[in-house]
């Protein structure tokens, strides 16, 4: 399958329907820790990313992916997300590997990535050559967070 990676703004319809979808989902399967939908729209929140991508197969829009400047040379991978109808056929790998690529030119040293444990799926990409796993500490239980060098033994 052939996936192409396109660049979205803000207020890209095809986004902000797979944003919305991967809100629908997190609330459906209790990812969200009992806080309530946030009350920013969609197109308000990807602003504070520096870049979004949108993964195509053919002509359909099947999953996003942006990076965010969480710290000092450190990004994080925000809104992963794949249309269930297509998970497990590379398109989390491919907007994966992007993003990274992009950190890295952007200078960035370390990217991380945050999930929650019943997003099963993404917490498998919090695992792997150069990721350091950690439960996070803070008040949210249940959430993991990956991040992984950018630095070139570790591409």
């Amino acid at each position: 399958m052939r996936i192409e990676l396109r660049e979205a703004r803000p207020d890209d319809p095809a986004m902000l329907r797979l944003a919305e979808a991967l809100r629908d989902e997190v609330e459906a399967r209790g990812a969200h820790n009992g806080e309530a939908r946030p009350d920013i729209s969609l197109a308000e929140a990807v602003k504070a990313d520096s870049q979004t991508l949108v993964a195509y197969c053919g002509q359909r829009p099947v999953g996003i992916g942006a990076l965010r400047p969480f710290g000092p040379g450190i990004v994080e991978i925000k809104r992963m997300y794949v249309d269930p109808r297509h998970r497990g056929s590379g398109v989390a790998s491919r907007l994966l590997e992007e993003l990274e690529g992009r950190a890295r030119r952007l200078g960035f040293e370390v990217v991380r990535l945050d999930t929650n444990d019943r997003l099963t799926e993404a917490t498998a990409f919090t695992t792997g050559p150069g990721t350091t796993r950690s439960r996070t500490t803070t008040r949210i239980r249940g959430r993991t967070a990956g991040t992984r060098s950018l630095s070139p033994e570790f591409p």
